[in-house]
Formats: C-alpha cells, sequence, structure tokens
C-alpha cells in the first residue's frame, strides 16, 4: 500500500499545476462518502478526468488530470490532493471541522486569450478552516481560506447537500453551493472592486462502490454567476463542469 501511496503522490505532484482554479470542487466526489477503515490509515487513491474553465468562470473550457491522494491517520491528521494538510479539531458522529492549509495555484494572463490584459497571479499557500455537519441524509459544509501571499484575499464556500441510495452500492448526491469572496480576492481574479458572494452552484454526485474498495465517482456542476464576479468583463454568465475518477479506498 505504501508503494501505491508513494507512486500515486508523485504523479499528483507531477500533474497539480495543470489543475484548474476549481480543482478541489472536480475531486469533490471522490470523498462524498463517509467510510472506515479498521487501520490507523485511512488511504483514498483516484485518477480520473474533468472539464473545467480555463481559470475560474471563464468562458473557454480545458480538460484536467485528476490525480487523488488522500490519506489519514486514525481520522485526525490528514494529507489530501483534494482536501489539503490538515487537522481535524472537531470529530464526532455528526460533525467534522478543524484547520488546514491548501494552496492556490494562481494564475498565468497565459492561460486564456482573455486574460491578455491582466496581471499574473503568483501561487501562494492559503490557511483555512473547515466544517462539515451531517444530520440524516443532508449534509451541510463551510470554509474559508486566507491567502498567506500574493493577493492576500479571503474566499471560502457553504454548501448543503442531500444523500440518496439508488442500490445497495450507488449514491446520488444532489448539492447546492455558494462561494464568497473579499474585495483583494475579487480585485486580484476579477477585476471587481467589492466583496460578495461570486456564484450560486447546484450539482449533481454520483458514487458507485465496486469490489473490494473500488468505486466510480461521477461529478457535474452548473454555476450561475452573481454578484461581484458577474460585473466583471473577464467572467461568463454561466460556468459549467465535470469529471469522472476511479479509485479505491484502503
Amino acid at each position: 500500500m505504501m508503494r501505491a501511496l508513494l507512486l500515486a503522490l508523485i504523479v499528483a505532484l507531477t500533474a497539480a499545476p495543470a489543475a484548474a482554479q476549481d480543482y478541489e470542487q472536480l475531486m469533490a466526489a471522490a470523498n462524498a462518502m463517509r467510510w472506515q477503515s479498521v487501520n490507523p490509515w485511512k488511504v483514498n487513491l483516484a485518477v480520473g478526468i474533468g472539464v473545467a474553465g480555463t481559470y475560474q468562470y471563464s468562458r473557454d473550457d480545458q480538460v484536467v488530470l485528476l490525480p487523488l491522494v488522500d490519506a489519514e491517520w486514525r481520522e485526525r491528521f490528514f494529507f489530501s490532493t483534494q482536501r489539503g494538510v490538515g487537522y481535524n479539531w472537531i470529530r464526532n458522529d455528526t460533525t467534522v471541522g478543524g484547520p488546514r492549509v491548501t494552496f492556490d495555484w494562481g494564475r498565468d494572463r497565459s492561460d486564456d486569450d482573455a486574460l491578455g490584459n491582466t496581471e499574473d497571479i503568483e501561487p501562494a499557500a492559503e490557511l483555512g478552516f473547515f466544517w462539515l455537519r451531517y444530520a440524516g441524509a443532508w449534509r451541510f459544509n463551510a470554509d474559508i481560506k486566507y491567502a498567506l501571499g500574493s493577493h492576500g484575499g479571503i474566499h471560502g464556500a457553504l454548501g448543503l447537500a442531500r444523500g440518496n441510495k439508488l442500490a445497495d452500492n450507488a449514491s446520488l448526491f444532489v448539492g447546492l453551493e455558494t462561494h464568497y469572496a473579499s474585495k483583494k480576492y475579487n480585485f486580484a481574479y476579477f477585476e471587481a472592486g467589492d466583496h460578495g458572494f461570486n456564484d450560486i452552484t447546484p450539482y449533481l454526485s454520483l458514487v458507485r462502490d465496486l469490489r473490494n474498495g473500488g468505486y466510480v465517482a461521477v461529478d457535474g456542476r452548473f454555476s450561475i454567476i452573481i454578484g461581484p464576479a458577474d460585473t466583471s468583463n473577464l467572467t461568463t454568465s454561466y460556468g459549467h463542469s465535470a469529471s469522472i475518477l476511479v479509485g479505491r479506498r484502503f
């Protein structure tokens, strides 16, 4: 298992710079299911492809590689190419939450012709806090992130979803999420001069369990752009993304 984890980590770090701005959302379906392991380590490995904007809320699309390496020790400390590096400070049957460090890959003006007159955004680590609440079939999520360098902006998300069993080995998640950003973040990414919520995003995630811990996860999202981002000449009125991953949980 450690060899597989090391190989997957190398692939993930090699592919990471090609990730889209909404990389975390593209990978979300792989971690939609709560699951237990008899071992101190819980490991989730997957690989897939996604289609998303060339930058956040862009008009053009790109295809990206999605390598997932997600390891958690004693349900406390975790390292993940989807969730970042963090600590489950709150951990019980209904709630998980705590600090984490993620990474914003920034943006180059060469990523898209529409960015020709904009400034490059330097990559930066982000310090944040996440919260997940489970109430029966319902799941509520919130997070906030602060860029430790680069633009120094703040952004986060609020969402809810309902999980439905389609069969013994298949589950469908129907959710709605919105994303907030500070004035600094919005100015850096969209040349917009105010803070606020930038989208309303309904989504569907389908997870099909296979033998021996294997699974297939499919995710599709459609964003209605609102608020400061909607006033920008860099954004479209509607965004979308889709992904499919094949993985295994250990």
